[in-house]
Protein backbone atom coordinates (compact mmCIF):
# COMPACT_ATOMS: atom_id res chain seq x y z
CA UNK A 1 0.00 0.00 0.00
CA UNK A 2 2.77 2.58 1.13
CA UNK A 3 4.55 1.82 -1.99
CA UNK A 4 1.49 2.12 -4.57
CA UNK A 5 1.01 5.26 -3.20
CA UNK A 6 4.40 6.27 -3.66
CA UNK A 7 4.17 5.57 -7.19
CA UNK A 8 0.87 8.02 -7.41
CA UNK A 9 2.27 11.14 -5.68
CA UNK A 10 5.33 10.12 -8.33
CA UNK A 11 3.56 10.29 -11.40
CA UNK A 12 1.13 13.45 -10.22
CA UNK A 13 4.92 15.03 -9.67
CA UNK A 14 5.55 14.29 -13.24
CA UNK A 15 2.37 15.29 -14.74
CA UNK A 16 2.51 18.61 -13.00
CA UNK A 17 6.06 19.51 -15.07
CA UNK A 18 4.85 18.59 -17.66
CA UNK A 19 1.55 20.53 -17.80
CA UNK A 20 3.75 23.52 -16.71
CA UNK A 21 5.95 23.01 -19.38
CA UNK A 22 3.60 22.98 -22.05
CA UNK A 23 1.38 25.77 -21.35
CA UNK A 24 4.39 28.09 -20.54
CA UNK A 25 4.88 29.05 -24.20
CA UNK A 26 1.03 29.70 -24.02
CA UNK A 27 1.33 31.96 -20.80
CA UNK A 28 4.06 33.78 -22.90
CA UNK A 29 2.40 34.59 -26.26
CA UNK A 30 -0.89 35.52 -23.82
CA UNK A 31 1.15 37.73 -22.35
CA UNK A 32 3.22 39.14 -25.57
CA UNK A 33 -0.28 39.78 -27.54
CA UNK A 34 -1.67 41.62 -24.61
CA UNK A 35 1.41 44.08 -24.80
CA UNK A 36 0.72 44.35 -29.03
CA UNK A 37 -1.67 47.14 -29.66
CA UNK A 38 -4.89 46.52 -32.27
CA UNK A 39 -4.15 48.41 -35.50
CA UNK A 40 -1.90 46.87 -38.20
CA UNK A 41 0.55 48.52 -40.46
CA UNK A 42 0.01 49.02 -44.53
CA UNK A 43 2.40 47.10 -46.59
CA UNK A 44 2.93 48.81 -50.18
CA UNK A 45 5.09 47.30 -52.55
CA UNK A 46 6.64 48.82 -55.92
CA UNK A 47 4.48 48.76 -59.31
CA UNK A 48 6.34 48.37 -62.67
CA UNK A 49 9.90 50.09 -61.19
CA UNK A 50 11.88 50.87 -64.33
CA UNK A 51 15.92 50.68 -64.40
CA UNK A 52 17.37 53.93 -62.74
CA UNK A 53 20.81 53.14 -62.56
CA UNK A 54 20.49 53.32 -58.49
CA UNK A 55 19.41 51.18 -55.57
CA UNK A 56 15.44 50.94 -55.48
CA UNK A 57 13.45 50.14 -52.41
CA UNK A 58 10.76 47.98 -53.87
CA UNK A 59 8.52 48.05 -50.51
CA UNK A 60 7.61 50.36 -47.72
CA UNK A 61 5.49 49.84 -44.46
CA UNK A 62 3.47 52.73 -43.84
CA UNK A 63 1.30 53.72 -40.27
CA UNK A 64 -2.08 52.67 -40.32
CA UNK A 65 -5.00 55.82 -41.40
CA UNK A 66 -4.43 58.30 -38.30
CA UNK A 67 -2.27 56.23 -36.37
CA UNK A 68 1.17 56.52 -34.43
CA UNK A 69 4.45 56.40 -35.94
CA UNK A 70 5.75 53.12 -36.76
CA UNK A 71 9.07 52.17 -35.12
CA UNK A 72 11.78 51.64 -37.67
CA UNK A 73 13.65 49.75 -35.93
CA UNK A 74 10.64 46.81 -35.83
CA UNK A 75 10.82 47.13 -39.89
CA UNK A 76 12.51 44.39 -41.62
CA UNK A 77 12.70 44.21 -45.64
CA UNK A 78 15.10 41.93 -47.47
CA UNK A 79 15.28 40.99 -51.45
CA UNK A 80 16.81 37.71 -53.34
CA UNK A 81 16.12 37.09 -56.89
CA UNK A 82 18.23 37.06 -60.41
CA UNK A 83 19.11 40.07 -61.94
CA UNK A 84 18.56 40.03 -65.88
CA UNK A 85 22.79 38.88 -66.59
CA UNK A 86 21.58 35.38 -65.23
CA UNK A 87 23.25 36.95 -62.08
CA UNK A 88 22.05 35.61 -58.46
CA UNK A 89 20.76 38.31 -56.23
CA UNK A 90 21.47 36.79 -52.58
CA UNK A 91 19.19 37.13 -49.80
CA UNK A 92 19.76 40.65 -48.73
CA UNK A 93 18.68 43.89 -46.72
CA UNK A 94 20.03 46.29 -49.72
CA UNK A 95 17.95 46.93 -52.71
CA UNK A 96 18.48 46.05 -55.63
CA UNK A 97 19.28 48.47 -58.61
CA UNK A 98 19.79 45.89 -61.74
CA UNK A 99 16.79 45.31 -63.79
CA UNK A 100 15.80 41.46 -62.86
CA UNK A 101 13.18 39.50 -61.17
CA UNK A 102 13.20 39.74 -56.56
CA UNK A 103 11.24 37.95 -54.41
CA UNK A 104 10.51 40.82 -51.41
CA UNK A 105 9.66 39.93 -47.72
CA UNK A 106 8.51 42.69 -45.45
CA UNK A 107 7.60 42.33 -41.92
CA UNK A 108 6.51 44.51 -39.02
CA UNK A 109 7.45 43.00 -35.61
CA UNK A 110 4.40 44.16 -33.49
CA UNK A 111 4.69 47.24 -30.84
CA UNK A 112 2.09 48.66 -28.37
CA UNK A 113 0.28 50.16 -31.26
CA UNK A 114 0.79 47.57 -33.92
CA UNK A 115 -0.01 44.13 -34.59
CA UNK A 116 2.58 42.14 -36.23
CA UNK A 117 2.86 41.37 -39.93
CA UNK A 118 4.46 39.82 -42.89
CA UNK A 119 4.20 39.44 -46.62
CA UNK A 120 6.09 39.00 -49.64
CA UNK A 121 5.66 39.84 -53.41
CA UNK A 122 7.73 38.97 -56.62
CA UNK A 123 8.71 42.49 -58.26
CA UNK A 124 10.50 42.73 -61.38
CA UNK A 125 12.69 45.40 -62.14
CA UNK A 126 12.36 45.57 -65.91
CA UNK A 127 15.04 47.40 -68.04
CA UNK A 128 14.88 51.08 -69.82
CA UNK A 129 13.34 50.99 -73.62
CA UNK A 130 15.78 52.70 -75.74
CA UNK A 131 13.54 54.44 -78.51
CA UNK A 132 14.96 53.88 -81.89
CA UNK A 133 14.09 57.70 -82.55
CA UNK A 134 16.84 58.72 -79.49
CA UNK A 135 20.03 57.04 -80.89
CA UNK A 136 22.80 59.73 -82.17
CA UNK A 137 26.35 59.97 -82.87
CA UNK A 138 28.87 62.35 -81.67
CA UNK A 139 29.57 63.95 -85.00
CA UNK A 140 27.18 64.15 -88.00
CA UNK A 141 27.21 61.11 -90.08
CA UNK A 142 29.02 61.65 -93.07
CA UNK A 143 31.34 60.13 -95.92
CA UNK A 144 32.79 61.47 -99.38
CA UNK A 145 30.85 60.09 -102.64
CA UNK A 146 32.34 56.77 -103.06
CA UNK A 147 29.72 55.26 -105.39
CA UNK A 148 28.40 52.79 -103.41
CA UNK A 149 26.38 52.56 -100.28
CA UNK A 150 28.76 51.35 -97.52
CA UNK A 151 29.19 53.13 -94.37
CA UNK A 152 32.95 53.32 -93.45
CA UNK A 153 33.79 52.47 -89.87
CA UNK A 154 34.48 55.88 -88.84
CA UNK A 155 31.30 57.33 -90.06
CA UNK A 156 29.35 56.31 -86.72
CA UNK A 157 31.89 57.09 -83.80
CA UNK A 158 30.16 57.62 -80.78
CA UNK A 159 27.02 55.79 -81.20
CA UNK A 160 24.65 56.52 -78.51
CA UNK A 161 21.32 56.99 -77.09
CA UNK A 162 20.36 59.40 -75.05
CA UNK A 163 17.88 57.02 -73.27
CA UNK A 164 20.99 55.63 -71.28
CA UNK A 165 21.60 57.12 -67.62
CA UNK A 166 24.98 59.05 -67.40
CA UNK A 167 26.22 56.46 -64.92
CA UNK A 168 26.22 53.76 -67.40
CA UNK A 169 27.73 55.82 -70.24
CA UNK A 170 30.77 54.01 -71.21
CA UNK A 171 29.42 50.59 -69.56
CA UNK A 172 26.95 50.37 -72.66
CA UNK A 173 28.08 49.34 -76.00
CA UNK A 174 25.84 49.34 -79.17
CA UNK A 175 26.46 46.58 -81.87
CA UNK A 176 24.97 45.97 -85.56
CA UNK A 177 25.84 43.78 -88.14
CA UNK A 178 25.75 46.08 -90.66
CA UNK A 179 25.71 49.69 -91.53
CA UNK A 180 24.70 50.77 -94.64
CA UNK A 181 23.55 54.28 -97.06
CA UNK A 182 19.85 54.25 -98.45
CA UNK A 183 20.99 56.26 -101.34
CA UNK A 184 24.47 56.61 -102.55
CA UNK A 185 24.49 60.03 -104.44
CA UNK A 186 24.73 62.95 -102.50
CA UNK A 187 21.67 64.62 -103.32
CA UNK A 188 18.96 62.17 -103.88
CA UNK A 189 15.06 62.91 -104.12
CA UNK A 190 14.35 61.90 -100.08
CA UNK A 191 16.55 62.63 -97.74
CA UNK A 192 19.64 60.12 -96.84
CA UNK A 193 19.69 57.67 -94.02
CA UNK A 194 21.97 55.04 -92.87
CA UNK A 195 20.84 51.63 -91.86
CA UNK A 196 22.12 49.96 -88.64
CA UNK A 197 21.00 46.16 -89.17
CA UNK A 198 20.09 43.96 -85.99
CA UNK A 199 20.97 46.18 -83.40
CA UNK A 200 21.94 44.78 -79.52
CA UNK A 201 22.75 46.24 -76.52
CA UNK A 202 26.12 44.92 -74.45
CA UNK A 203 28.46 46.04 -71.70
CA UNK A 204 28.58 45.88 -67.99
CA UNK A 205 25.32 47.62 -67.43
CA UNK A 206 24.04 46.55 -71.20
CA UNK A 207 21.38 43.80 -69.44
CA UNK A 208 19.64 46.89 -68.06
CA UNK A 209 18.57 48.19 -71.62
CA UNK A 210 16.41 46.71 -74.16
CA UNK A 211 15.33 48.55 -77.84
CA UNK A 212 12.22 49.00 -79.01
CA UNK A 213 10.55 50.75 -81.95
CA UNK A 214 7.91 52.78 -80.72
CA UNK A 215 6.50 53.08 -84.27
CA UNK A 216 5.09 49.57 -84.07
CA UNK A 217 3.04 47.19 -81.79
CA UNK A 218 5.42 44.89 -81.16
CA UNK A 219 8.72 45.51 -79.54
CA UNK A 220 11.29 43.37 -79.72
CA UNK A 221 13.75 42.60 -77.01
CA UNK A 222 16.47 41.45 -78.85
CA UNK A 223 17.85 43.56 -81.92
CA UNK A 224 16.25 45.57 -84.04
CA UNK A 225 17.44 47.54 -86.95
CA UNK A 226 17.55 51.56 -86.93
CA UNK A 227 17.98 54.67 -89.16
CA UNK A 228 19.79 57.35 -88.35
CA UNK A 229 20.35 60.84 -90.30
CA UNK A 230 23.16 61.14 -92.63
CA UNK A 231 24.10 62.67 -95.66
CA UNK A 232 27.07 62.06 -98.62
CA UNK A 233 29.36 64.86 -99.27
CA UNK A 234 30.53 65.16 -102.81
CA UNK A 235 34.15 64.45 -103.85
CA UNK A 236 36.14 67.10 -104.31
CA UNK A 237 38.06 66.62 -107.78
CA UNK A 238 41.15 68.92 -109.62
CA UNK A 239 39.88 71.30 -112.54
CA UNK A 240 42.77 72.12 -114.45
CA UNK A 241 43.05 74.78 -117.33
CA UNK A 242 45.15 74.95 -120.81
CA UNK A 243 45.94 77.80 -122.30
CA UNK A 244 47.57 79.70 -125.04
CA UNK A 245 50.33 82.02 -126.02
CA UNK A 246 48.72 84.94 -127.26
CA UNK A 247 49.38 88.10 -128.99
CA UNK A 248 50.10 91.60 -127.03
CA UNK A 249 46.40 93.06 -126.94
CA UNK A 250 46.78 95.43 -123.93
CA UNK A 251 44.83 93.21 -121.74
CA UNK A 252 46.11 90.44 -119.49
CA UNK A 253 42.93 88.27 -120.84
CA UNK A 254 43.24 84.68 -121.64
CA UNK A 255 40.28 84.14 -124.45
CA UNK A 256 41.40 80.88 -125.77
CA UNK A 257 41.37 77.83 -123.21
CA UNK A 258 40.49 74.23 -122.06
CA UNK A 259 39.17 73.24 -118.64
CA UNK A 260 39.61 69.41 -117.72
CA UNK A 261 39.33 67.27 -114.64
CA UNK A 262 41.87 64.89 -113.60
CA UNK A 263 40.63 61.38 -113.63
CA UNK A 264 42.39 60.02 -111.25
CA UNK A 265 40.39 62.01 -108.64
CA UNK A 266 36.81 60.32 -110.41
CA UNK A 267 35.26 57.14 -109.20
CA UNK A 268 35.99 54.38 -112.20
CA UNK A 269 33.59 54.41 -115.04
CA UNK A 270 32.14 58.28 -114.31
CA UNK A 271 33.82 61.14 -116.31
CA UNK A 272 32.98 64.84 -115.41
CA UNK A 273 33.98 67.67 -117.68
CA UNK A 274 34.45 71.29 -116.98
CA UNK A 275 33.04 74.87 -118.14
CA UNK A 276 33.49 77.94 -118.15
CA UNK A 277 30.65 80.71 -117.63
CA UNK A 278 29.92 84.05 -118.67
CA UNK A 279 31.89 84.74 -115.06
CA UNK A 280 34.83 83.05 -115.84
CA UNK A 281 37.95 85.34 -117.19
CA UNK A 282 41.01 83.26 -116.65
CA UNK A 283 44.30 85.47 -117.04
CA UNK A 284 47.72 85.54 -117.35
CA UNK A 285 50.33 86.25 -114.35
CA UNK A 286 50.11 85.49 -110.76
CA UNK A 287 47.23 84.29 -108.13
CA UNK A 288 47.18 87.88 -106.71
CA UNK A 289 48.78 90.22 -110.29
CA UNK A 290 47.52 89.90 -113.60
CA UNK A 291 49.95 90.40 -115.97
CA UNK A 292 49.16 92.13 -119.54
CA UNK A 293 52.34 93.09 -120.77
CA UNK A 294 55.15 91.00 -123.17
CA UNK A 295 56.05 88.07 -121.56
CA UNK A 296 56.33 84.69 -120.19
CA UNK A 297 53.17 83.64 -117.80
CA UNK A 298 51.09 80.79 -115.99
CA UNK A 299 47.44 81.21 -116.40
CA UNK A 300 44.58 81.87 -114.03
CA UNK A 301 41.11 81.82 -113.12
CA UNK A 302 39.07 82.19 -109.93
CA UNK A 303 35.59 80.94 -109.94
CA UNK A 304 32.89 81.27 -112.64
CA UNK A 305 33.18 77.80 -113.43
CA UNK A 306 31.09 74.29 -112.90
CA UNK A 307 31.69 70.36 -113.76
CA UNK A 308 28.98 68.31 -115.80
CA UNK A 309 28.50 64.58 -116.08
CA UNK A 310 29.67 62.87 -119.15
CA UNK A 311 27.56 59.42 -120.32
CA UNK A 312 25.21 59.36 -117.30
CA UNK A 313 27.93 60.51 -114.42
CA UNK A 314 25.80 62.73 -112.02
CA UNK A 315 28.02 65.95 -111.85
CA UNK A 316 26.41 66.85 -108.38
CA UNK A 317 28.50 63.90 -106.22
CA UNK A 318 31.50 65.97 -106.94
CA UNK A 319 32.74 69.28 -106.54
CA UNK A 320 36.11 71.40 -107.13
CA UNK A 321 38.67 71.25 -104.29
CA UNK A 322 40.18 74.72 -105.16
CA UNK A 323 37.88 77.40 -106.96
CA UNK A 324 41.56 78.97 -108.23
CA UNK A 325 42.39 76.74 -110.90
CA UNK A 326 46.26 77.45 -112.55
CA UNK A 327 48.12 75.86 -115.93
CA UNK A 328 51.16 73.58 -115.54
CA UNK A 329 52.96 75.25 -117.89
CA UNK A 330 53.69 78.73 -118.53
CA UNK A 331 52.56 80.76 -121.94
CA UNK A 332 53.96 83.75 -123.43
CA UNK A 333 52.38 87.54 -125.01
CA UNK A 334 54.45 88.10 -127.65
CA UNK A 335 54.94 91.60 -129.27
CA UNK A 336 51.95 93.41 -131.04
CA UNK A 337 53.46 94.34 -134.81
CA UNK A 338 52.35 98.13 -135.76
CA UNK A 339 53.68 100.17 -138.60
CA UNK A 340 54.68 103.79 -137.85
CA UNK A 341 54.72 106.34 -140.89
CA UNK A 342 56.63 109.71 -140.21
CA UNK A 343 54.91 112.93 -141.38
CA UNK A 344 56.97 114.61 -144.03
CA UNK A 345 58.91 118.01 -141.98
CA UNK A 346 60.80 120.85 -143.19
CA UNK A 347 62.86 123.75 -142.06
CA UNK A 348 64.75 127.13 -143.42
CA UNK A 349 68.51 126.05 -143.51
CA UNK A 350 70.31 127.19 -140.23
CA UNK A 351 67.09 127.00 -138.22
CA UNK A 352 66.50 123.70 -135.30
CA UNK A 353 65.05 120.46 -135.95
CA UNK A 354 61.20 120.62 -135.57
CA UNK A 355 59.62 117.54 -134.00
CA UNK A 356 59.58 115.03 -136.01
CA UNK A 357 56.06 113.53 -136.18
CA UNK A 358 54.68 110.51 -136.88
CA UNK A 359 51.06 108.17 -137.41
CA UNK A 360 50.75 104.28 -135.50
CA UNK A 361 48.46 102.25 -137.18
CA UNK A 362 48.51 98.65 -135.88
CA UNK A 363 48.03 95.22 -137.49
CA UNK A 364 44.00 93.96 -137.48
CA UNK A 365 44.53 90.33 -138.08
CA UNK A 366 45.11 90.74 -141.48
CA UNK A 367 42.32 92.92 -142.81
CA UNK A 368 43.35 96.14 -142.44
CA UNK A 369 44.56 98.24 -139.72
CA UNK A 370 43.46 100.38 -136.79
CA UNK A 371 45.12 103.66 -135.94
CA UNK A 372 46.84 103.91 -132.53
CA UNK A 373 48.21 101.61 -129.87
CA UNK A 374 46.15 99.36 -127.69
CA UNK A 375 44.41 101.28 -124.49
CA UNK A 376 46.71 104.26 -123.18
CA UNK A 377 49.48 102.44 -124.47
CA UNK A 378 52.23 105.26 -125.15
CA UNK A 379 55.56 105.49 -127.44
CA UNK A 380 59.08 105.93 -125.64
CA UNK A 381 61.91 107.95 -127.40
CA UNK A 382 61.84 109.51 -131.17
CA UNK A 383 62.70 109.52 -134.57
CA UNK A 384 65.64 110.17 -135.49
CA UNK A 385 66.80 111.73 -139.43
CA UNK A 386 69.82 111.36 -141.64
CA UNK A 387 72.49 113.50 -140.71
CA UNK A 388 72.90 117.05 -142.73
CA UNK A 389 72.82 120.72 -142.53
CA UNK A 390 72.73 121.22 -146.32
CA UNK A 391 69.74 122.18 -148.27
CA UNK A 392 68.01 119.03 -149.50
CA UNK A 393 66.23 116.06 -148.56
CA UNK A 394 66.61 113.50 -145.63
CA UNK A 395 65.71 110.11 -144.88
CA UNK A 396 63.95 109.30 -141.36
CA UNK A 397 64.37 106.13 -139.51
CA UNK A 398 63.03 104.59 -136.51
CA UNK A 399 66.02 106.34 -134.24
CA UNK A 400 65.27 105.70 -129.96
CA UNK A 401 61.23 104.68 -130.73
CA UNK A 402 60.03 101.82 -128.63
CA UNK A 403 57.59 100.27 -126.80
CA UNK A 404 58.42 96.85 -124.74
CA UNK A 405 55.18 95.57 -125.91
CA UNK A 406 55.10 96.60 -129.78
CA UNK A 407 56.82 95.27 -132.51
CA UNK A 408 57.05 98.28 -134.59
CA UNK A 409 58.27 98.84 -138.26
CA UNK A 410 59.11 102.17 -139.59
CA UNK A 411 57.83 102.62 -143.69
CA UNK A 412 57.64 105.72 -146.31
CA UNK A 413 60.46 107.30 -144.42
CA UNK A 414 62.54 108.01 -147.23
CA UNK A 415 63.17 112.13 -148.43
CA UNK A 416 60.93 112.97 -145.56
CA UNK A 417 62.60 115.85 -144.32
CA UNK A 418 63.59 118.58 -145.95
CA UNK A 419 66.06 121.63 -145.05
CA UNK A 420 65.10 124.94 -147.56
CA UNK A 421 67.56 127.26 -148.58
CA UNK A 422 67.07 130.70 -147.16
CA UNK A 423 66.60 133.06 -149.62
CA UNK A 424 64.28 130.71 -151.85
CA UNK A 425 61.85 130.20 -149.18
CA UNK A 426 58.85 132.61 -149.86
CA UNK A 427 56.87 130.87 -146.81
CA UNK A 428 58.91 129.38 -143.60
CA UNK A 429 57.39 125.76 -143.03
CA UNK A 430 57.15 124.33 -139.30
CA UNK A 431 57.63 120.72 -137.98
CA UNK A 432 54.27 119.00 -136.98
CA UNK A 433 53.73 118.80 -133.25
CA UNK A 434 54.46 115.65 -131.61
CA UNK A 435 51.67 114.00 -129.53
CA UNK A 436 51.05 112.99 -126.46
CA UNK A 437 51.36 109.31 -127.41
CA UNK A 438 47.72 107.90 -126.90
CA UNK A 439 46.81 105.86 -129.28
CA UNK A 440 50.01 106.79 -130.79
CA UNK A 441 51.29 110.04 -132.41
CA UNK A 442 49.09 111.61 -134.89
CA UNK A 443 49.72 113.77 -138.17
CA UNK A 444 49.53 117.46 -138.04
CA UNK A 445 49.21 118.74 -141.26
CA UNK A 446 51.59 121.71 -142.13
CA UNK A 447 50.00 125.17 -142.74
CA UNK A 448 52.36 127.67 -144.35
CA UNK A 449 53.32 131.04 -142.22
CA UNK A 450 51.91 134.65 -143.05
CA UNK A 451 54.20 136.11 -145.51
CA UNK A 452 54.72 139.36 -143.26
CA UNK A 453 57.97 140.43 -144.56
CA UNK A 454 56.82 140.29 -148.34
CA UNK A 455 53.71 142.62 -146.45
CA UNK A 456 56.35 144.95 -145.43
CA UNK A 457 58.43 145.59 -147.98
CA UNK A 458 55.02 146.04 -150.32
CA UNK A 459 53.95 148.81 -148.14
CA UNK A 460 57.23 150.43 -147.44
CA UNK A 461 57.42 151.14 -151.90
CA UNK A 462 54.12 152.08 -151.93
CA UNK A 463 54.39 154.72 -148.94
CA UNK A 464 58.16 155.49 -151.04
CA UNK A 465 55.99 155.47 -154.48
CA UNK A 466 53.37 158.24 -152.99
CA UNK A 467 56.12 160.25 -151.68
CA UNK A 468 58.09 160.48 -155.01
CA UNK A 469 54.82 161.23 -156.59
CA UNK A 470 53.75 163.80 -154.56
CA UNK A 471 57.14 165.92 -154.97
CA UNK A 472 57.46 165.77 -158.71
CA UNK A 473 53.58 167.23 -158.51
CA UNK A 474 54.37 169.91 -156.06
CA UNK A 475 57.48 170.96 -157.92
CA UNK A 476 55.42 171.52 -161.40
CA UNK A 477 52.75 173.64 -159.92
CA UNK A 478 55.09 176.20 -158.88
Amino acid sequence: MKKTKSIRLFLGLVLTIILNVACFPIGVLAENQAEQGTLIPIIVFSSDPVYNGNPQVLAVVNPAVDGPDLNPERIEITYKGIQANGETYPLSTIPPSAAGTYMVFVGYRGDDAYQSIDDKKEIKIKPIELKTTEFFTEKPITKIYDGNTSAPENALKGLGNTGVVDADINEVTFNYKSASFLFKDVKPVNSNLIILKDMTVSGDKGKNYIIVDEKKEIKPLASIDISLVASILPKPVQVLITGQDKVYDGTPNLYDYQLSVTKTDLIQGEELGAFGSEKFYPYYGDINVQQKAVGSYYVWATGGFYLYGINGTNADNYTINNQTVISKKKYDITPASVTVIPASVSKIQGEADPALTYTVWQDDAGDGFNKGLYADDVMFGSLEREAGEAVGSYDIFLGSLNNANYRIVLVDGTDKFEIIKKEDAVAVYGGNDYSNGENGATEKETESPVPYMGIALLLLLLIAGAVFFGKNRLTKMD
